[in-house]
C-alpha cells in the first residue's frame, strides 16, 4: 500500500528538465533531459544532432527579439511532452522540457479490452509494452521475442516499469494493471 502511494504522488506532477543546442544546433543535455526527449525521439542522445522540429524552434528564438520564448507541445497516446525555448546568447537555446501523463485505454496485446495504463507513471512507450506483456504472463524471452529485442533488454525493462510503479514482483504488476 505505500509503495502505491509514493508512485502516486511521484506521477501527479508533470516532470521537467532542461537542455540547451549549441550554435551548430546539437544537443547538450543530462541523463533527465534526454530521457524525457527520447520518449518522443528514440534516438537522440546528448551531442546529436536536433530534430527537424526542436531545429526549428531554436533558430526561431535565435531569430526573435531576445527573451520571447517559443513553445511546443507534442502528444502521443498516453503522454504529453511540452517544450519552451528561449535564446540565452551566443547562439544556445534553452530548453525548458516537460512531460506529462494523459489518462488514456492501450489496447492489450492480446486482443482483448483494453488496459487502462497512464504515462503519468513514468513509463516510456516501450515500457508500457513490456507492461503489459509481462501482465498478459509471457516470459522475458517471449516478450523479447514478440517485440524483436535482447532478453536482458527485457529485463532491464522490468527493473524500470517496477521502479516507476513502486511494484516488487510480476505479479504486483499484473495486479497494479488490473486495479486501473
Amino acid at each position: 500500500m505505500m509503495s502505491t502511494m509514493r508512485a502516486s504522488s511521484r506521477a501527479s506532477a508533470p516532470r521537467g528538465a532542461s537542455a540547451y543546442s549549441d550554435p551548430t544546433l546539437h544537443l547538450k543535455c543530462d541523463r533527465q533531459a534526454e530521457e524525457i526527449l527520447r520518449s518522443f525521439w528514440n534516438e537522440l542522445a546528448d551531442g546529436g544532432e536536433l530534430p527537424p522540429e526542436l531545429k526549428g524552434l531554436a533558430e526561431g528564438a535565435q531569430n526573435g527579439p531576445p527573451g520571447i520564448r517559443r513553445c511546443l507541445t507534442m502528444e502521443r497516446i498516453g503522454e504529453r511532452l511540452r517544450i519552451e525555448v528561449t535564446a540565452v546568447g551566443k547562439g544556445r537555446t534553452q530548453f525548458h522540457l516537460w512531460r506529462e501523463g494523459v489518462p488514456t485505454a492501450v489496447p492489450s496485446p492480446t486482443g482483448e479490452s483494453p488496459v487502462p495504463i497512464s504515462a503519468a507513471d513514468g513509463l516510456t512507450q516501450r515500457e508500457r509494452e513490456v507492461a503489459l506483456l509481462v501482465a498478459d504472463g509471457l516470459r522475458s524471452r517471449e516478450v523479447a521475442e514478440r517485440l524483436g529485442i535482447a532478453s536482458q533488454t527485457v529485463k532491464s525493462h522490468l527493473k524500470t516499469i517496477f521502479d516507476k510503479l513502486g511494484v516488487r514482483n510480476r505479479v504486483e504488476l499484473a495486479r497494479r494493471l488490473e486495479q486501473r
